[in-house]
């Protein structure tokens, strides 16, 4: 059994010519294409929602970048996640940096004094020595004005020969970093942030500043593993929500990409949530009768339903973790499998419409809204006959919960396939209680999926129905 689906990357080794299962080469080479042709500085984002690979690529994309550009890129992964419980990204990214550059390069050392100097701390106490002993002072009687205002002359003096000193460092980190870029032997520099949109909001930014101020130098490139969104919302967090937040990452983020969601082989292009779930499935040895129903179900689900692959792989943990009751026996009831698949996938996918599920009170509008499904599919005949453009699956999924929630809606001249429905939910024996069918989900989750639970997102989460019909 297998519950964890995370794969081990290979940093700096390992690219997309081993495997490629989500045909993520063609993305790499465009984003190596483009740092490639141009010079100047560049802050790429890798947008995408939480869980749709973004890091899985980045770190793979680090290997493939670095075979392409053997002599001729320094390329340095950087986790922000994992270091936001400091307060200044600066010194983390210059100890990322050097771990990337051969030991005792002169440039780097350089680099770091500058960098030393810039350090947050010494601002801080800058402004300390200002206003150092003012409250003993002023607490001194009369005749105190004179020497406080001296004092005050002095340290002022004394703070702005810091800032002074760092501006000059300012200049000398920036110019010891250009060398390493434009010497004889330069390569170009490209930092991978991943995991920016996770941190802290005020680290998260600073990291953007200190990107900004202090690594805007030509053949120096940033390649941003993030959730706009999120990011967005960090800056109204920040600066409030008057302000117009897109706008304000246009000063940090040049170019936008997004990881396609759909692969293509044979001529065909296939989901790629769907070749992702294919392959989980044949790695973890679903059994068949249940392996089949939940490819046709997320399949339908994801024409309306945004699914991540993370997403994905909570589906699988979770069908993995299935009573053996289910798991091992190939005679359980196909209608019995539908509802267990669903319950699954909505309390992960629609964990507003789980409840409803549940307790078989889903509707005929959330169903459509589930299933992605507009009214001709699932009308076996119409004005003209028998209807070319049925989905008999989506079909099959409609009618069954709408038979559970005992909300039927079946055409007079579809008794057949009533028929059908209802000996989807018949025992071996033939037999089921016409009286209790809106128990049956109930029923599933506490027998077949209650010993062992993943931990899932808070089904009170909302969000509005779309009626497709």
């Amino acid at each position: 059994m297998k519950v964890n689906f995370e794969e081990h990357v290979k940093l700096y080794e390992q690219g997309f010519k081993e495997d490629d299962l989500l045909g993520r080469q063609k993305t790499s080479e465009a984003l190596s294409d483009l740092l490639n042709r141009i010079e100047d500085p560049l802050v790429v984002a890798l947008d995408g929602e939480w869980g749709t690979g973004k890091s899985y690529f980045l770190k793979r994309w680090v290997g493939e970048h670095l075979d392409a550009n053997k002599d001729g890129a320094i390329v340095v992964y950087f986790d922000a996640f994992s270091h936001d419980y400091l307060t200044d990204p600066l010194p983390a990214l210059v100890s990322a940096l050097e771990k990337r550059i051969s030991t005792g390069d002169s440039n780097m050392r350089r680099i770091k004094r500058a960098a030393y100097k810039i350090a947050k701390p010494l601002a801080r106490t800058g402004l300390a020595t200002v206003t150092s002993g003012l409250s003993e002072m002023v607490s001194s009687g009369n005749g105190i004005v004179k020497t406080l205002g001296n004092q005050v002359e002095k340290n002022l003096k004394q703070y702005w020969q810091l800032e002074d000193q760092r501006l000059k460092s300012m200049k000398q980190f920036r110019s010891a970093l250009e060398s390493i870029t434009s010497s004889d032997d330069g390569k170009k520099v490209v930092f991978v942030i991943d995991e920016l949109d996770r941190c802290r909001p005020d680290y998260a930014l600073e990291v953007l500043e200190v990107i900004k101020h202090f690594f805007t130098v030509p053949r120096v490139q940033f390649v941003l593993g993030v959730n706009l969104t999120a990011l967005e919302n960090m800056v109204s967090v920040r600066y409030g929500k008057n302000i117009d937040a897109s706008t304000y990452l246009q000063k940090f983020i040049q170019v936008k990409l997004k990881l396609p969601n759909e692969v293509a082989f044979d001529r065909h292009k296939y989901r790629d949530v769907l070749i992702f779930l294919d392959n989980l499935l044949k790695k973890t040895s679903v059994p068949e009768h249940i392996e089949k129903s939940l490819l046709v179900q997320v399949e339908l689900v994801a024409r309306k339903n945004p699914i991540s692959l993370r997403q994905i792989e909570q589906i699988v943990s979770v069908v993995n973790l299935a009573s053996s009751e289910v798991y091992s026996n190939k005679d359980t009831p196909l209608g019995k499998i539908y509802v267990m698949n669903d319950l699954i996938i909505s309390k992960v996918v629609r964990p507003d419409l789980y409840p409803k599920f549940l307790n078989a009170t889903i509707s005929s509008s959330e169903l459509k809204s589930y299933l992605g499904t507009p009214n001709y599919e699932i009308e076996f005949y119409n004005e003209r006959g028998l209807n070319p453009y049925v989905n008999n699956e989506a079909r099959k999924l409609y009618y069954s919960w709408l038979f559970l929630a005992q909300d039927q809606h079946f055409q007079e001249e579809d008794k057949g396939f009533q028929k059908d429905i209802i000996a989807s939910f018949c025992t071996p024996q033939g037999l089921i209680d016409m009286k209790r069918l809106d128990i049956i989900p109930s029923k599933i989750q506490s027998e077949w999926l209650e010993f062992f639970q993943c931990y899932k997102p808070n089904p009170t989460n909302s969000r509005k129905d779309t009626d497709l019909s």
